[in-house]
């Protein structure tokens, strides 16, 4: 093969390899983003909301929102019904709007059956104070399957502060004192009620 024929080749092997790769733009080579459907549900209702190919019927009552420190909790029971199968799941909805925390809402799905427990919960949590270590500081923490947590804690600054948390990919925090606390322990209580009532 000629010197001429070996340069045209490379040459014209160069320019197929190069074209390849600028016809891939960027947006084409970054993965898609994750669906929130991609993962595994943790409860009920994330399972039944993650259904397709069925009619789902969704029941809701507002309970009440709170205003804490840095931003709202608001409170529903919820009802979730498949016309398919005739199942249904309930449960509470917090939905968290934090100032300084991911733009928009994060909401929590808590199945009826997590509910006496967390009930429970936020009554332990209240009574934390310094007895429970004898370290300085103390965090008692408490946390569903769909990620909604509630936190009792001493602060820096001395006293006890609680928060709550909810989220899955982008976490909100929302700082509150003990009587939001004990408010927001009593929304959740009243949503259990409401669902006591349509069974």
């Amino acid at each position: 093969m000629g010197p001429t024929r070996l340069l045209l080749l490379s040459t014209l092997l160069m320019a197929a390899c190069f074209g390849s790769v600028c016809a891939q733009r960027r947006w084409e080579r970054v993965p898609p983003p994750r669906d929130p459907q991609f993962y595994e549900p943790r409860n009920k209702l994330e399972e039944f909301e993650g259904r397709i190919e069925t009619i789902l019927i969704k029941g809701r009552t507002y309970v009440a929102t709170l205003r804490a420190q840095n931003g709202t909790a608001s409170v529903e029971a919820t009802e979730i019904r498949d016309t398919n199968n005739s199942t249904r799941a309930t449960g509470v909805v917090v939905t968290i709007a934090a100032v300084g925390g991911p733009q928009g809402e994060i909401r929590a799905l808590i199945d009826y059956d997590e509910i006496d427990p967390l009930i429970k919960a936020f009554d332990t949590l209240a009574k934390s104070d310094d007895s429970i270590t004898k370290l300085t500081h103390f965090e008692t923490r408490y946390r569903t399957k769909g990620d909604f947590e509630i936190m009792v804690f001493k602060q820096v600054s001395g006293g006890v502060a609680a928060a709550v948390e909810g989220g899955f990919f982008d976490r909100s925090r929302l700082l509150m004192t003990l009587d939001d606390f004990t408010r927001l322990r009593w929304m959740v209580a009243q949503a259990k009620e409401r669902l006591d009532e349509i069974k």
